[in-house]
């Protein structure tokens, strides 16, 4: 029986909007390479080595944005604006968002599982509204390690006290849904905009268990 929903953020709770200004200077393969090169969009996680030392709170945001910029002098202006505005585009998923205080509301327990820079989540995620509903989170800034690491996923579960077999866990990347489900959690992929559909479905329907 289901009892603990446990949310990815990005791209599950949130979206961002930062590609919206970047086209702004930039056409869309121009987009596409600041992505890559800033993030890692697209990119294997053993090529994503800054990002992923940014999530695990290994660099300060002084570090990665002059890493940034001394990698990327062409792209000054796009760079300080993205590191200078960062409370400004992120924005809440609501399709998603907004089922937490309903499904606290029939009894489950709610928590937050999620890859994520320290200053990001204080901006993006502290901030909003269903933030206070939460009943926790593991968040790789405090561990300085992330998914999809096994050990990343028993500290929630440890934490806790929670029974893998009554978690399901929800996020947008399929290796980071094979590693809970080889723990033995329930798990929703939300690669396409059925899949979230169709969780939204699931999720409004699961029953009052209080």
């Amino acid at each position: 029986m289901i009892r603990n929903i446990v949310f990815d953020v990005g791209y599950v709770l949130l979206n961002y909007t930062w590609k919206d200004k970047f086209r702004e200077w930039y056409d869309e393969e121009g987009v596409a390479r600041l992505a890559r090169t800033l993030f890692g969009e697209g990119v294997p996680d053993s090529e994503r080595g800054l990002w992923i030392r940014y999530d695990n709170d290994l660099i300060t945001d002084e570090e990665i944005r002059s890493t940034c910029l001394a990698r990327l002098p062409d792209d000054r202006k796009a760079l300080e604006w993205f590191f200078d505005n960062t409370d400004s585009w992120s924005v809440v998923l609501h399709d998603m968002a907004d089922l937490i205080k309903p499904l606290k509301e029939k009894g489950y327990r709610v928590y937050l599982l999620s890859n994520y820079p320290k200053t990001l989540w204080m901006h993006h995620v502290c901030r909003r509204d269903f933030y206070p509903l939460l009943d926790g989170e593991t968040v790789s800034w405090q561990e300085h390690f992330g998914k999809p690491d096994e050990k990343f996923f028993r500290i929630l579960l440890d934490r806790y006290d929670l029974k893998p077999e009554e978690c399901l866990f929800l996020d947008d990347r399929a290796d980071n849904t094979q590693a809970a489900e080889a723990l033995g959690l329930h798990t929703i992929t939300l690669d396409s905009p059925k899949a979230r559909e169709e969780a939204v479905k699931y999720l409004t329907e699961l029953p009052r268990i209080l």
